[in-house]
């Protein structure tokens, strides 16, 4: 049987994931606006290669390994809360899935910064492409908003609340989620 501890903590895995992801999913979007065949351009196309592997892991880890049991606050901001979590989730996922397919959709590989090409792994339509165009940029906005309201969440609870749901996120605790 699980204390509450176990069951409203994260693993070592977890906190690790979560950290790694955050940075990631920082560095990618700061890296969006670089014009073809610049350095910033290669590392968001490279990168997010490489590192839509991590997210993806990181989103069914997270899926898989379940969610912290919900803290002891009205409804209202639990729905919220869970809407972040599932909106970073989401976004991560549509993110990853339509870089990928953006090149690939006109029958061009990635290119991981000129060491490996990651060809199509089959012809798509056209229309494939303006779709993973506008999923890819309404999920890589949509980052702003739910990272305004999930460092707004975490601040209530480590200045207002003091109830330690901000602390499961950089301390491990055995047998976590």
């Amino acid at each position: 049987m699980q204390t509450r501890a176990e069951r409203d903590g994260y693993s070592h895995l977890s906190i690790a994931l979560h950290w790694l992801a955050a940075i990631a999913v920082i560095a990618l979007f700061l890296s969006h606006e670089g014009g073809r065949g610049s350095a910033t351009y290669a590392f968001h196309v490279g990168g997010g290669a490489i590192l839509g592997v991590l997210l993806l892991w990181r989103v069914a880890h997270r899926l898989m390994r379940g969610m912290a049991t919900e803290p002891d606050q009205p409804a209202a901001l639990n729905l919220l809360s869970r809407l972040v979590l599932w909106g970073f989730l989401a976004a991560m996922v549509v993110a990853v899935v339509s870089g990928y397919v953006l090149p690939w959709s006109v029958g061009q590989p990635i290119d991981v910064f000129g060491v490996i090409s990651l060809p199509p792994p089959f012809a798509m339509p056209h229309a494939v492409h303006e779709i993973a165009e506008v999923a890819h940029k309404v999920s890589g906005d949509a980052f702003v908003p739910l990272l305004a309201l999930h460092v707004l969440g975490v601040l209530k609870h480590a200045v207002i609340d003091r109830d330690g749901v901000a602390r499961r996120i950089v301390k491990a605790v055995p047998g976590g989620r």
